[in-house]
């Protein structure tokens, strides 16, 4: 028989488990006691007195296995300086004393709080703490009843340096203050280091539109965005409230918040684009593909999306002028090797080379302008989170802008002139000697091919985007629905692909296309010259008809002449708008259909460290100048900069340089300073400069540079000794 078989529990809220009798009075203690080997269980706090009494007397005390504590007197003990809450019942204080008991000892309320808090990862109750975990800890929302126990755990960091923010007694208020959206603003443990937590989404973007449309704008001249917690949020505000208020744009303001807007937003915010003026005839291959990509082609998507009705269009007047430079200069590119050419196909050699060094995904998107090609690869790097490794370089179609004659052309590397040209890309792709090219129909089979790693070369030749411009019949919903759209069902497929291929970091992706789309809608001509084979904006055949340029087949490397229209009309198209205008015609020379461009991409990429040296004279109160020198080791150009300068007024709060750094250059400029600060008597004329320049990685990548320590501004200023010599004559 067991010595100890009896259970006082004076309490009487314990349920007796089976296995043990009930004694509530003397006569069962006395009718049981020593009677029965079965162990007894006696409830109420008299009998219980009573029982310990008899027991004593008659020297069998030890016996008591346990005696029960009263549950709030055990809770109030493991709370310590924590009270109970007064509304908890004897029968809720039992049940909460029996959970907690069926935890291990050392930290029986984090097991509880990690078990019954389903909005939190468990772990953050057992985490060390820290300025990242205190962030997590806040942004959790602990239901009333478990408050008491939480006020409980917060105890175990009276000693950590944290303590004063971990003992709180109103984490959402701490949290509100620690965002910046209520007083007084917690600065002492820096940036929030989390995205905003969801349960504040709400207010803290009312807050920042509220704030910016109350200050016009001008809290954001003094916003430091590698700071500033939230400032993808704050960027997304400042859009909606500029979308009402264009007048309160500014360069400054434009250059804090674009980094963190989608493409689309970017073009909103830079609309009101200025007229360019027209490209020279005597611009060289590089100026006219920079006249291209940044004069002509934001302006003519501003003019043919924002003024849609305006008739004629200053753009196609610009066109024209890029039309007479590639009639002229187009011969004359021809000539070039293919590895030097600033044509297209260009691209193919590229490839291959890559080939050498890593296993190629090469995404030839038909019908990817360059405007396009930009929009896929901001949804890649901001949606998919791919790293930029080589930044998208511009280069020209092969003419004419037609996939027969341009995609064939990319890939044998050949002019369509060469008597192997035939209009079928597939067999031009075995010329690249390497290898596998999959089209729409076959993503099956390129899905296989990855995952097995079967080849060097994985090609996936799509047409959805071109055939979408062929079968649209309202511009408008086209543009702004159909047309992002399935650029981000590419986007997806093209990650779906990095995701099949088993050792991904080692795949590196290209995006390529054959010709880009004419931009709008354009007018059909109804009287086709005669001996001419309509293709869309070209025709097969030779014509002196006024509307059209020819290239002979001779001089522009092709199988026969070809007649393109001059402007933006077309000869023929697949589908019409109810207007009987056409979208998504190609085969011209407008420069969105024949500039294209080059990208690569791979999962990850390891940034090296930018060095930024300022060094800079002046006279105190007076301008000055200062010399930056910026050193890019990386193979992507830093692009969107902007310098934080805390000695110099007005650049703590930031000034945007018109500069971008290219790809493993070291770049020496000047900048004018406005003002050039007095120094204190007594003190070298060295002024020593700390702060940092922001930067994107090819617009895609936020990232910053701290000032190198020897940076300064040496100040001209002459000093008083102080003394009067008229004290000493």
């Amino acid at each position: 028989m067991n010595d100890k078989h009896i259970i006082l529990d004076p309490t009487g809220l314990y349920d007796i488990p089976s296995g043990y009798i009930p004694v509530t009075t003397e006569v069962e203690w006395i009718q049981f006691f020593g009677v029965s080997t079965t162990p007894c269980w006696v409830k109420g706090e008299r009998l219980c007195e009573w029982a310990k009494t008899w027991l004593r007397v008659w020297n069998k005390t030890e016996e008591i296995a346990e005696i029960k504590q009263n549950p709030r007197d055990k809770l109030t003990q493991l709370f310590d300086s924590v009270p109970l809450s007064q509304d908890w019942t004897n029968e809720q204080v039992l049940i909460l004393v029996t959970k907690l008991d069926s935890y291990p000892p050392d930290n029986p309320i984090a097991h509880f709080l990690a078990d019954n808090i389903t909005e939190s990862n468990g772990q953050i109750w057992f985490a060390e703490p820290s300025i990242s975990h205190l962030a997590a800890w806040l942004a959790i929302l602990v239901p009333q009843d478990y408050k008491s126990l939480e006020r409980v755990w917060q105890q175990q960091f009276k000693e950590h340096e944290l303590a004063t923010y971990y003992q709180t007694e109103d984490k959402l208020l701490l949290l509100r203050r620690w965002l910046g959206i209520a007083e007084p603003v917690l600065n002492d443990i820096g940036k929030y280091p989390l995205p905003v937590p969801d349960l504040l989404t709400e207010e803290f973007d009312r807050y920042w539109e509220q704030l910016i449309s109350r200050t016009e704008g001008k809290v954001l001249d003094s916003l430091k965005p590698i700071n500033q917690v939230g400032m993808e949020r704050i960027a997304n505000c400042a859009y909606k409230v500029f979308g009402n208020r264009p007048n309160w744009i500014n360069r400054t303001r434009e250059a804090k918040v674009t980094p963190y807007l989608s493409y689309q937003q970017k073009q909103e915010l830079s609309f009101n684009q200025p007229p360019p003026q027209p490209l020279t005839l005597d611009a060289t291959p590089q100026q006219a593909l920079a006249w291209a990509i940044k004069d002509y082609l934001p302006f003519r998507r501003w003019e043919v999306i924002k003024q849609p009705g305006a008739v004629p269009k200053i753009s196609e007047s610009l066109a024209d002028s890029f039309v007479e430079w590639i009639l002229q200069h187009y011969p004359q590119m021809q000539i070039d090797s293919v590895e030097n050419s600033y044509l297209n196909y260009n691209v193919a050699s590229k490839v291959q080379n890559l080939c050498q060094e890593s296993p190629v995904f090469w995404v030839v998107v038909d019908g990817l302008g360059w405007l396009d090609h930009l929009e896929l690869l901001s949804l890649l790097t901001n949606n998919y989170k791919l790293a930029v490794e080589t930044a998208i370089a511009p280069y020209f179609s092969i003419l004419p802008t037609k996939t027969e004659y341009a995609k064939w052309s990319l890939y044998a590397q050949l002019l369509p002139n060469d008597p192997s040209w035939v209009a079928d890309a597939g067999k031009a792709f075995v010329k690249m000697g390497v290898g596998k090219r999959y089209t729409d129909g076959q993503v099956d089979k390129l899905y296989s091919a990855l995952r097995k790693k079967t080849h060097q070369l994985y090609c996936w030749d799509t047409d959805e985007f071109d055939s979408l411009y062929h079968n649209q019949k309202d511009w408008q919903s086209f543009y702004e629905l159909d047309r992002p759209h399935t650029l981000e069902g590419i986007a997806k497929k093209i990650d779906y692909c990095l995701q099949q291929y088993p050792n991904p970091e080692a795949l590196r992706i290209v995006i390529a296309s054959d010709h880009g789309q004419i931009m709008g809608t354009s007018e059909k001509i109804t009287q086709c010259p005669p001996g001419l084979e309509p293709k869309g904006r070209m025709a097969i055949g030779k014509t002196d008809d006024s509307r059209f340029v020819v290239l002979e087949g001779d001089r522009y490397s092709l199988p026969h002449d070809i007649s393109i229209v001059k402007g933006s009309a077309s000869l023929s198209s697949f589908s019409y708008t109810s207007n009987k205008k056409i979208i998504g015609s190609h085969g011209g020379l407008f420069p969105e259909e024949v500039v294209v461009g080059v990208s690569v991409l791979r999962k990850s990429i390891q940034r090296h460290p930018v060095s930024v040296f300022c060094l800079g004279e002046g006279k105190p109160k007076q301008s000055g100048e200062m010399e930056i020198t910026i050193d890019n080791p990386n193979s992507v150009p830093l692009t969107n900069l902007c310098l934080y300068i805390q000695e110099l007024p007005s650049f703590p709060e930031g000034k945007p340089l018109a500069q971008e750094i290219p790809p493993n250059q070291r770049c020496n400029f000047k900048i004018i300073i406005p003002e050039v600060p007095e120094l204190p008597p007594n003190q070298e004329n060295d002024l020593f400069l700390s702060g940092e320049l922001t930067f994107r990685f090819a617009d895609a990548e936020n990232a910053n540079a701290a000032l190198v320590p020897e940076s300064k501004i040496i100040v001209k200023q002459i000093f008083s000794s102080g003394f009067n010599i008229d004290e000493f004559l």
